[in-house]
């Protein structure tokens, strides 16, 4: 299986949830055999979409931006048998950057309508992969994710395979939780066993991966007295551990 693993956080290792999961999902689908090429999108030049309609009408499947996405990132995404979306959840859904390659995917689908059960739809020039959507929340409830799940399933309908979700995500990065941080990555190494064997997680891995971590009131609390230690130290997270 040949998997393109897109990784949309703005922030580097050190920081990021999102990718500390992605690992982890990654090394899974290599130890299943899978073919996997990560591309941080914080290291690419991609315009935003103009809505001008040209890879539609006078140049069909090509964008007039010869960027990032038209020279490198849309070829792979469509010879991919399976793509990774990788985003921190911002505003209730994916965050900017992976907005943007998602409206720069235009030129893979024709202006044309098609009706199936009283909707319409665009069909594709061609193929198009398998998708998976990984995302984290500092948020603990569950829930946070409603919005992006809907939209991606709305976009990219059985196409989406398999959804790995996981709130309260600071919770990931604190010595406090270390053991059960250790299990929900195991667990989301396995789902990416089982996603190139299966095409799917099952119930006991994602049971796993949303594990309660906090409950609701102390996280509050503790995250409340975090971010006023960092006001009050006129520091940024980032440059708070910087400075440990």
């Amino acid at each position: 299986m040949k998997v393109l693993a897109i990784n949309s956080s703005p922030r580097g290792k050190d920081q990021s949830k999102t990718e500390l999961l992605l690992d982890s999902l990654v090394e899974g689908m290599r130890s299943a055999d899978a073919d996997v090429e990560v591309v941080h999108l914080r290291a690419k030049k991609i315009n935003y979409c103009i809505g001008c309609y040209t890879c539609w009408t006078k140049t069909p499947g090509q964008c007039v931006f010869k960027d990032d996405m038209t020279r490198e990132l849309l070829p792979k995404f469509l010879e991919s048998d399976l793509a990774i979306f990788a985003t921190p959840l911002y505003h209730f859904g994916v965050n900017a950057q992976l907005k943007t390659f998602i409206e720069r995917t235009l030129p893979a689908i024709e202006p044309f309508l098609i009706e199936h059960n009283g909707k319409t739809s665009h069909p594709m020039r061609g193929r198009h992969p398998l998708m998976v959507a990984l995302s984290v929340a500092g948020f603990p409830e569950y829930s946070i994710f409603d919005q992006m799940s809907s939209q991606l399933r709305q976009i990219y309908k059985r196409a989406l395979v398999a959804e790995i979700y996981r709130p309260a995500s600071e919770t990931l990065v604190q010595p406090a939780f270390e053991k059960v941080r250790v299990d929900i990555l195991d667990a989301v190494k396995q789902a990416g066993v089982e996603i190139v064997q299966n095409l799917k997680v099952s119930d006991d891995t994602m049971k796993r991966i949303v594990q309660p971590v906090i409950d609701l009131k102390t996280m509050c609390a503790g995250a409340n007295m975090l971010w006023q230690t960092y006001i009050d130290a006129g520091v940024t997270p980032k440059e708070a551990m910087e400075k440990k």
